[in-house]
């Protein structure tokens, strides 16, 4: 198991990571069960795919550190959905309770979390970033990109062909490792043509593998064919 984000990204294999709809060890340990690569956790949001409000970082110290012991892979964390939510981060004490990345939208990321070395950094961006803007990403100090890119009212879709060309399109414009989540309902066959095109890792959320232990468990394991 690759234990830093940058590592498991450039495998020769699509790397699969779970992005959790709630902070349960239980949850953690169904995708955990099931193989993923890699987790992601979230604090100070309000979170519409799976519709849950997650709460500040005290609220999860003793689950995040149970999670650390269990897993060796990666794990990253959403800080907020605002910059004001953000700012105040301690970096230190998230590295401490064992998170190796960190998962912001890039109006929510300002200076001190470009500038701190404490986490390794991904960047979102959605549809209004074109494909030349995000080659300008490489000139920071930014690990990899996640492709939120889907316009709402297509959440939940089956991915098609104009999917595949747009994120071909963004391939094609940046060396950073890319990963699509999965905010339309992906397949197993989906991350077949993902790796083709040369997508690094898939995050699977709430919309595709569900909320509970089973739905996680079974769902995660068509993919990694646990």
């Amino acid at each position: 198991m690759e234990t830093t984000l940058k590592k498991m990204l450039f495998r020769k294999e699509i790397s699969i990571i779970a992005s959790l709809p709630e902070n349960r060890i239980d949850l953690a340990q169904a995708a955990i069960d099931a193989g993923v690569d890699g987790l992601k956790f979230h604090i100070n949001v309000s979170h519409r795919a799976s519709r849950n409000e997650f709460k500040d970082i005290e609220h999860y110290f003793e689950i995040f550190e149970e999670v650390r012991r269990k897993f060796s892979g990666p794990i990253g964390l959403v800080i907020g959905d605002e910059i004001e939510k953000v700012l105040g981060t301690n970096t230190k004490q998230l590295k401490n309770l064992g998170f190796d990345y960190y998962s912001l939208y890039a109006k929510d990321i300002g200076s001190k979390m470009l500038l701190q070395n404490d986490l390794e950094r991904t960047v979102a961006v959605n549809d209004n970033f074109c494909f030349e803007q995000v080659r300008i990403i490489e000139s920071f100090n930014i690990q990899a990109v996640e492709l939120s890119i889907v316009r709402k009212e297509d959440y939940g879709l089956p991915m098609n062909f104009e999917d595949f060309i747009t994120y071909k399109s963004y391939r094609d414009n940046t060396k950073l490792p890319l990963i699509i989540p999965s905010q339309k309902n992906l397949v197993p066959d989906d991350m077949v043509i993902l790796q083709e095109i040369g997508i690094n890792a898939i995050m699977l959320g709430a919309i595709t593998i569900g909320s509970t232990v089973e739905s996680i468990f079974e769902t995660i394991s068509r993919f990694t064919k646990k």
